[in-house]
């Protein structure tokens, strides 16, 4: 059996930034496997594209180029927030003013992002809403383990019922759902609506 839409890969593989000699981003190892739910969405593309046709023995080594994972770097998303937008009833929410700060957040349509607070001066708040891994490479090899098929349950997952923002758990994407980008309050709350975001596609924001 090979992996293909609908199929269940197991995996034991390493992720790093740009190359070898890069950072650790992500990692399952054979005691420790990843399982992926092909054909569905679940899977980073770029990710998912390179291991179809793959059977378990089979290895992989490849490199996905920023433009297939989190984007090139782009200055116009590196923006001057005013103060105000963290003020929450009439409260500036000073514990979420340091610098290297990564404040979640969803823009009006529900779609989340997060940005990351990288200088404070004054009423300003200099924001970098790029992805942290935007114009990295990611350098991935690993092996499959297994494939079959997939069970009724896995093709049909009860919602989770999250409507936070966040990150997915893993680089490549596996289905899985994780908050540990999210500020350590995990009430939403409404940030305000600063005007330097608008026509970026973002709008209001709201932090978790």
């Amino acid at each position: 059996m090979v992996i293909e839409k609908q199929k269940v890969g197991i995996l034991s593989y390493q992720i790093k930034v740009n190359n070898d000699a890069g950072e650790v981003l992500e990692e399952a190892t054979i005691d420790n496997p990843r399982t992926m739910l092909f054909g569905t969405g679940r899977v980073m593309q770029s990710f998912e594209s390179r291991l179809v046709g793959l059977k378990s023995g089979d290895t992989f080594d490849f490199v996905i180029e920023p433009e297939e994972a989190f984007g090139t770097y782009r200055d116009e998303l590196v923006m001057d927030i005013p103060m105000s937008a963290f003020v929450v009833n009439g409260e500036l929410k000073s514990d979420k003013l340091n610098v290297g700060n990564t404040v979640p957040m969803m823009d009006s349509d529900g779609n989340p992002f997060e940005g990351r607070i990288i200088a404070i001066k004054g009423e300003t708040v200099k924001m970098d809403f790029n992805h942290p891994l935007a114009g990295k490479s990611l350098y991935t090899f690993g092996q499959v383990l297994n494939v079959r098929e997939a069970t009724f349950e896995e093709l049909n997952p009860a919602p989770s019922g999250c409507g936070c923002g966040s990150h997915s758990d893993s680089c490549c994407g596996g289905g899985g759902h994780s908050h540990d980008h999210h500020h350590e309050d995990e009430n939403c709350e409404v940030c305000g609506n600063p005007p330097e975001l608008q026509g970026q596609g973002i709008g209001s924001c709201q932090c978790t």
